[in-house]
């Protein structure tokens, strides 16, 4: 019986079995999990985020010009929102840009603004992780491989068995890996700028706006109150009838 003890950055180690298969698998070189004897990419590996909120005079207008700027510097808005808070109409858009380009059309979209509210940019250097996931997947991939040819040479069910899983174990790796490297190529290719612009539809906030406000908010509850006490109408009715005839009472023994 072959017993198989694996290890997912180790090759497969048979105790017992067939002697000339074990010399076999003794002459498979072991993989080293390092990147120092990987040949991997040093270009440094750059993520940029930004956020930019500002007021405009025409929000429709600013979307269309927003729209062209990205059609220009091939970007393109990955999502939208458009939000109606009553005293203002505001635009919320998530924008992807060629890192090449993110600064310029950073500036060119500032500009059509009449206000900055809030800006921030952000860089991150995820060069580390980019080329330790790199190393991680050729070692994986070279492991892959070993296990492979091991496959082709394994005949008792176990031990195929056995090989299998292991090949699945570091397939997911791979993939698991592969999926993070690609959606750091990207981030690094695409900058991120999260925007928001708005324009005051109503009145502009001060004295007078917040005086012409108190005043309907006043006749407003004027109402409410109205409403509310016709809830209560028959106890108003008792009440008063009560009140009539309490005074009336008064008056003719003061009589």
């Amino acid at each position: 019986m072959v017993c198989l003890l694996f290890s997912c950055d180790a090759p497969v180690n048979f105790e017992g079995g067939n002697p000339d298969r074990k010399a076999k698998m003794a002459m498979l070189p072991r993989l080293e999990n390092s990147a120092e004897k990987q040949e991997i990419s040093t270009e440094r590996k750059l993520i940029k985020t930004g956020f930019l909120e500002m007021a405009v005079q025409d929000v429709i207008q600013t979307k269309s010009e927003i729209e062209e700027i990205c059609e220009a510097h091939n970007a393109y808005i990955s999502s939208e929102t458009q939000t109606n808070y009553g005293e203002r109409l505001e635009f919320e858009q998530e924008v992807r840009i060629p890192a090449a380009h993110f600064d310029e059309v950073i500036k060119m979209i500032e500009e059509l603004g009449h206000e900055t509210k809030n800006k921030n940019i952000r860089t991150s250097d995820v060069t580390e992780e980019f080329i330790d996931k790199e190393a991680r997947v050729k070692t994986k991939k070279e492991l892959e491989n070993r296990y492979r040819e091991i496959l082709k040479q394994a005949r008792e069910v176990s031990d195929i068995l056995s090989i299998e899983a292991q090949l699945n174990h570091v397939r997911a790796d791979i993939e698991s890996m592969e999926g993070r490297l690609n959606y750091i190529r990207n981030q690094v290719a695409f900058s991120t700028l999260a925007l928001s612009f708005h324009e005051p539809i109503g009145p502009e906030f001060g004295y007078g706006s917040k005086t012409v406000a108190a005043l309907s908010n006043g006749w407003d509850n004027l109402l409410f109150f109205i409403i509310g006490m016709l809830n209560f109408w028959p106890f108003l009715l008792i009440g008063g009838v009560s009140v009539y005839f309490v005074v009336r009472r008064r008056r003719l023994h003061q009589e």
